[in-house]
């Protein structure tokens, strides 16, 4: 038995989906991210009365939480990133395509992503770790 080639139509709607698949992660991180701030910062009194181990638990859920949040865009954004290599090699003729189009669907590559991503989260973690541990240093310091 043949394998048949991958339909045109089928790997675009993959794409399309996986694309989705990522809104969706971001659009989670994001809501995850706007509740934590609004916790860290307008209840900032109740949260400078949390004990090491309230911090410390605190500290290994968001981390715990961008760890994951993380590794489900990466993967999603390599396996798109496959998704448009295999387009392309499958039905990436330029003559196909209007010019434009072209080069923001066809030739659209996200390798790099991954390395947003790690910034992105690695910069939320770096926040909620300044608001838990080293704000609560820096008030101590001041008294």
């Amino acid at each position: 038995m043949e394998l048949g080639v991958l339909q045109e139509s089928v790997l675009v709607e993959a794409i399309i989906d996986t694309r989705t698949q990522i809104d969706f992660i971001w659009q989670v991180f994001i809501t995850v991210h706007i509740a934590l701030f609004a916790l860290l910062f307008i209840y900032s009194e109740a949260v400078d009365r949390w004990n090491f181990m309230a911090r410390f638990f605190a500290m290994a859920g968001v981390g715990l939480f961008e760890w994951i949040n993380g590794k489900a865009l990466v993967s999603a954004y390599l396996l798109l990133d496959a998704m448009h290599d295999q387009y392309r090699v499958l039905y990436g003729q330029p003559e196909r395509f209007q010019p434009r189009f072209y080069e923001q669907f066809v030739l659209a590559q996200y390798a790099d992503r991954p390395d947003m991503v790690m910034v992105t989260h690695g910069l939320a973690l770096t926040t909620v770790f300044i608001v838990l541990v080293a704000r609560h240093l820096i008030h101590r310091s001041a008294n």
